[in-house]
């Protein structure tokens, strides 16, 4: 089974992802991807599509490396990185068809804000990053977070808020279950490259 693990020495030039992938098809990425839940469903249910999962944390990479070993799924490569520095550096122009960002740490303390992901300089990136059509796709179960990140996407250009996404028709995790049960809200906003 081929290795789903990129290498986190690379650190330019951007990929060429028909080559990492060995084929040509959208490719979607989840930053801060966690264990792995959500980019598992996605390649095992989305197979013409390929899906590249970044995660900082070692153990959390780990954990999606070997679910993508385990149920062979070629379509999903795992990398242990940062997410903005992954965005801006090894995306080439208009290289993915979506960005996916879900329960972002959103930093609560106003002087923590500027460790956000979702600022001017990363939105900017994605949007080089994205082919135009491309979209953002936002998920939160934090309130000010979400209002403040709407605010952050207004001032970048080419991002239009896109209403015809709910997040209806994507996978859920175990927190998002428990959520549920505790009837917390989430959540959800996407933007699309003009």
């Amino acid at each position: 089974s081929p290795d789903p693990w990129l290498s986190s020495q690379r650190l330019y030039p951007p990929y060429v992802w028909s080559d990492v992938f060995g084929r040509s098809a959208p490719v979607e990425v989840d930053l801060g991807a966690g264990d792995g839940v959500y980019a598992e469903v996605r390649a095992k249910r989305d197979l013409d599509r390929n899906f590249v999962a970044v995660e900082r944390l070692l153990g959390r990479a780990t954990k999606i490396a070997k679910k993508a070993v385990r149920n062979q799924l070629t379509n999903l490569k795992v990398l242990r990185l940062e997410s903005a520095y992954f965005i801006k550096n090894l995306c080439a122009e208009s290289s993915l068809d979506a960005v996916t960002v879900r329960y972002p740490d959103p930093w609560p303390k106003r002087r923590h804000h500027g460790n956000r992901l979702l600022q001017k300089e990363f939105l900017e990136d994605a949007a080089r990053a994205v082919t135009s059509g491309g979209c953002l796709k936002l998920t939160t179960d934090d309130l000010e977070y979400f209002e403040w990140a709407q605010k952050e996407v207004k001032k970048c250009a080419p991002w239009g808020a896109d209403s015809s996404w709910t997040g209806a028709d994507e996978p859920t995790s175990e927190f998002e279950e428990l959520f549920a049960k505790e009837g917390r809200p989430v959540y959800r906003q996407a933007w699309r490259r003009g």
